[in-house]
This record gives C-alpha cells, sequence and structure tokens, in this order.
C-alpha cells in the first residue's frame, strides 16, 4: 500500500499538466545545469559518475521511499537518485542565440558565460549608491554565486559575504 501511494504521489507530481502520465521505465529528460546522479536520496550523498546534461534520457524508476523529493533513475547502466523538480517528461527547449537564428546547444550557451554573469565588485559599489536595499540584494546574489561554486564551502562563502560586508 505504501509503495503504491508512492507511486500515486510520484506520477501526481512528475504530470503537473495532467496531460501526461508517467510510468515506472519511462525515459524522462533532465532539465536542470549541473544535476547530479547520487548514491542515495539525500542532498549529502555521494555523486555518481559525472554530471548530467541538460536534456540527457534517463530510465524513471520512480520515487524513493526514504524521501519522495528524490527520484530514482537509471542513466548509461547506473542507477541512482535526483531530485524530483530536475526531471521533466519532455525534452527541455534549446536556447535561441539571436532572433533570426536556429536553436544554440544547452551546453554551448551555457559555457559562452550568457547563461549567467557574476556580480561583480563594480556592482557591489554601484548597488550602495543606490541604498541598503539594493546592496543587501547585491550582497545576496553573490552569496548565492559563491555557494553555488563547486568548491563553496560554507567558511567560504561566509568569508567572501563578510568581505562584501553582508554580515555573517
Amino acid at each position: 500500500m505504501k509503495r503504491l501511494y508512492g507511486a500515486v504521489v510520484a506520477a501526481a507530481l512528475l504530470s503537473a499538466s495532467g496531460a501526461w502520465a508517467v510510468k515506472v521505465g519511462d525515459d524522462l529528460y533532465i532539465k536542470a545545469k549541473g544535476v547530479k546522479l547520487l548514491k542515495e536520496p539525500k542532498p549529502t550523498s555521494t555523486a555518481i559518475g559525472k554530471e548530467l546534461a541538460v536534456g540527457e534520457v534517463v530510465r524513471w524508476k520512480g520515487a524513493s521511499e526514504k524521501d519522495k523529493s528524490f527520484h530514482e533513475i537509471e542513466v548509461s547502466g547506473k542507477k541512482g537518485f535526483v531530485l524530483m523538480s530536475n526531471l521533466s517528461p519532455s525534452k527541455p527547449q534549446m536556447e535561441i542565440a539571436e532572433a533570426g537564428k536556429g536553436p544554440l546547444d544547452t551546453k554551448a550557451f551555457a559555457s559562452s558565460g550568457a547563461a549567467t554573469k557574476g556580480l561583480t565588485n563594480a556592482a557591489l559599489t554601484y548597488s550602495e549608491t543606490k541604498g541598503p536595499d539594493m546592496k543587501k540584494a547585491a550582497v545576496q546574489v553573490i552569496y548565492a554565486e559563491e555557494h553555488n561554486k563547486n568548491k563553496g564551502t560554507p567558511e567560504a562563502i561566509a568569508m567572501k559575504s563578510k568581505e562584501l560586508g553582508g554580515g555573517k
């Protein structure tokens, strides 16, 4: 009964539009950059292999019994877990490089630097002229950027935040 409930919850979560249903064994797509296949259904788990690519096809094995926000998948012969929010029943749209041009591969777009631009110290200085709320927002963006870097440890993030005048 518990397994059936998990499958029903997983199907409901994955079918937000209600126009389709996902069954165990169906193919899904990775829809986010930087997704890692995890050994266990928890955020601190060890990654298995390389990062999964946006648009990569994976075989869905169902929601985890331990944590329904993690779903088991199989890709390239390896089984592991990813957050449900990183899965999609439809292939992610390719980015458009310029008006009138064809789609740009998402890997090329992301590596070009156009996908995200880091907030610089010049931007932080500018934000200070716009008041304390703008400075706080800029510090929060820098904090998030540091946090998302592969080598961004909690200590390094705290040090960067303090260096930028953000407190903690």
